[in-house]
C-alpha cells in the first residue's frame, strides 16, 4: 500500500492497555501512513507500538512524556504532520470504537473537499448505554445554538478528517479545547473561521470493561470543563462572531457542501443541492482502465451479509425514520433486506422485481416502469455493472486507494423524478453506503455496517431470504 503524501491518520493514545497494538495493526492495513501521539501513558502500552515502528516505515510514533489531554496530543500530532507537509490528519481513538473501515471513505470525502471538516455521524450499537445516547443530546443543542443551526451532526464524535492549517490556526495558540472539550471546541471554531462541514456516517463499536474498552472520563471535572466551554463560546457568539457565521452560513448553502442532514432542518432549498464530484474531470466511461480491478472484484465477490440502517427523509417530517436490519446481497440471487426495525420484514429485490414478505403473506408491488428502472439500477450498482448503468446514468466517480464514490445522474426526466440522484461509496469490493436522492428534502440513505465473514448461505437463508 502507498503511502499518501496528503492525508494521514492521527491516533492520540493515553493508557489504551493491549488493544493499542491490535489497533494501529488494523489501521496500517487501510492507510498509510500513520501517527501514535503517545500522552504521558504510564502503563507501557506503547512499548509494543515502538517496536514496530522500528520495522514498519510508515508508522511514527510520537512520545510525550506528560499527560496534557486528547486536546494536546492532536494539536502536537497535528503540528508534527503539517511539519513533515501534510495537510490533512483522520483522527481517531486508539481503543477500537472508531471504524478503521470508514478510513478510506473519510480519506476520499477530505479529498475532494479538500477545505472541509469531514466529521463522523455515528451508528450506535444496541449495546450501547442509554445515558451515553441522551447525554449527547444536550452537546448537540449547544453546538447548534453556538453554529445558529444544524451543522455538526455529533459534537463528541471524534472520528474526523482536519485541515491542518485552518485547525491549528483556531486552535494552535488558544488555550481552551485541550482535554475532553477538544471535540467540540475544534468543530465550532472551526465552524466561526468558514470551514464548512460535512457529515458522513460510520459505525460505533462499544466495548465494556469486561471486554478491555477503556476510558477515562472523569464526571466531574469533564463535564465542569464542558460547561465553563459552552459558556465562553456562547458569550463570544454573542459579542463578535455571529455577522461573521451568518455570512459562512450562506456561503455553505450556496456551494451545497453542508451534509445532506441539514435538509432535516430546512436550511436547503427545494432541489437537491449540487454534487462537487459532478463535473467533467471526474467523469466516467464504462471502460475506464482505473476502475477495471474493483469491477473484476465485484463480479466475483462472494454472498455477504451485513447490519444495515435505512434513513427515509420526507419535505413533511422534522426527523428521518429509521429502519433496521440485515441485508444480505447474491451476484446471482439478488439483493434481500430484512427489516427488523420498526417491524418485521424481508424486501427481495431480483431480475423478477420485487417482493415483500410478511407475517400476514407475500406480495409484489403494482408494475410501475419507474419502479422498474430503479431496482434494475439497485442491481447493476450492486454488481458494479458500469455498462449496464451508463445507459441510463451519466456515471461520476473518484477513489482514494481503496475508498471510492460515485455520483450516478440520471439521463431522463422520468428515471430523474422517480429515483434522483444516486450516490454510491465503499471500500474495496464493499458498499457501505447508498443514497437515492429525489430533492434536498426527500431522501432514502442505506449504511451498511462491514460485512460478516463471507459464508455461503444455507439452503434455510436462501429460501427465507430469496426466491
Amino acid at each position: 500500500m502507498p503511502d499518501s503524501t496528503t492525508h494521514l491518520v492521527l491516533l492520540p493514545t493515553y493508557n489504551t492497555g493491549p488493544r493499542l497494538l491490535e489497533v494501529v495493526t488494523q489501521v496500517l492495513q487501510h492507510w498509510q501512513p500513520v501517527m501514535v501521539v503517545v500522552d504521558g501513558s504510564t502503563d507501557r502500552s506503547e512499548q509494543s507500538v515502538l517496536e514496530l515502528a522500528k520495522t514498519e516505515p510508515a508508522l511514527t510514533v510520537l512520545v510525550r512524556q506528560k499527560n496534557s489531554g486528547k486536546g494536546a496530543a492532536v494539536l502536537a500530532g497535528a503540528e508534527a504532520a503539517r511539519a513533515r507537509g501534510f495537510t490533512h490528519a483522520l483522527v481517531m481513538d486508539a481503543d477500537g470504537q472508531h471504524p478503521a473501515e470508514s478510513i478510506a471513505e473519510f480519506m476520499t470525502v477530505s479529498a475532494r473537499q479538500r477545505d472541509a471538516l469531514v466529521l463522523g455521524r455515528p451508528i450506535f450499537p444496541a449495546n450501547i448505554p442509554a445515558e451515553r445516547l441522551h447525554g449527547r443530546k444536550l452537546s448537540v443543542g449547544m453546538v447548534r445554538l453556538e453554529l445558529l443551526g444544524a451543522a455538526i451532526d455529533d459534537p463528541l464524535f471524534g472520528f474526523r478528517v482536519y485541515p491542518l492549517a485552518p485547525l491549528l490556526a483556531v486552535l494552535g495558540s488558544h488555550g481552551g479545547g485541550r482535554r475532553y472539550d477538544f471535540d467540540t471546541e475544534a468543530a465550532v471554531r472551526l465552524g466561526w473561521a468558514g470551514v464548512p462541514p460535512v457529515n458522513v456516517a460510520a459505525p460505533v463499536r462499544y466495548f465494556s470493561r469486561a471486554e478491555g474498552g477503556v476510558s477515562h472520563f472523569h464526571y466531574l471535572r469533564d463535564n465542569a470543563t464542558l460547561v465553563w466551554m459552552h459558556t465562553r463560546l456562547i458569550v463570544e457568539l454573542l459579542f463578535w462572531r455571529w455577522p461573521a457565521l451568518l455570512g459562512h452560513r450562506r456561503r455553505w448553502r450556496a456551494s451545497g457542501i453542508v451534509s445532506a442532514l441539514l435538509v432535516c432542518g430546512g436550511l436547503l432549498g427545494n432541489a437537491a443541492s449540487p454534487d462537487p464530484l459532478v463535473n467533467p474531470e471526474h467523469r466516467l466511461v464504462p471502460t475506464a482502465p482505473e476502475w477495471s480491478g474493483l469491477i473484476a472484484s465485484f463480479a466475483h465477490k462472494p454472498d455477504t451479509a451485513a447490519d444495515f440502517i435505512e434513513r427515509r427523509y420526507f419535505p413533511f417530517k422534522k426527523d428521518a425514520v429509521e429502519l433496521k436490519g440485515e441485508v444480505r446481497v447474491s451476484t446471482e440471487r439478488g439483493l434481500s433486506l430484512h427489516y427488523t426495525i420498526p417491524e418485521e420484514r424481508t424486501v427481495i429485490l431480483d431480475q423478477q422485481g420485487v417482493l415483500i414478505r410478511a407475517a400476514a403473506g407475500e406480495k409484489a408491488p403494482p408494475v410501475d416502469p419507474r419502479a422498474t428502472a430503479a431496482n434494475e439500477a439497485m442491481l447493476h450498482i450492486l454488481r458494479f455493472d458500469f455498462v449496464a448503468l451508463e445507459k441510463d446514468f451519466e456515471l461520476y466517480g473518484q477513489r482514494e486507494r481503496e475508498g471510492w464514490t460515485l455520483v450516478l445522474l440520471p439521463r431522463t426526466d422520468t428515471l430523474r423524478k422517480s429515483i434522483g440522484r444516486i450516490t454510491v461509496g465503499g471500500w474495496g469490493a464493499t458498499i457501505s453506503r447508498i443514497e437515492l436522492r429525489r430533492s434536498a428534502k426527500q431522501a432514502i440513505e442505506i449504511l451498511m455496517e462491514p460485512p460478516k465473514p463471507p459464508v455461503a448461505f444455507t439452503v434455510e437463508e436462501l429460501k427465507r431470504y430469496f426466491r
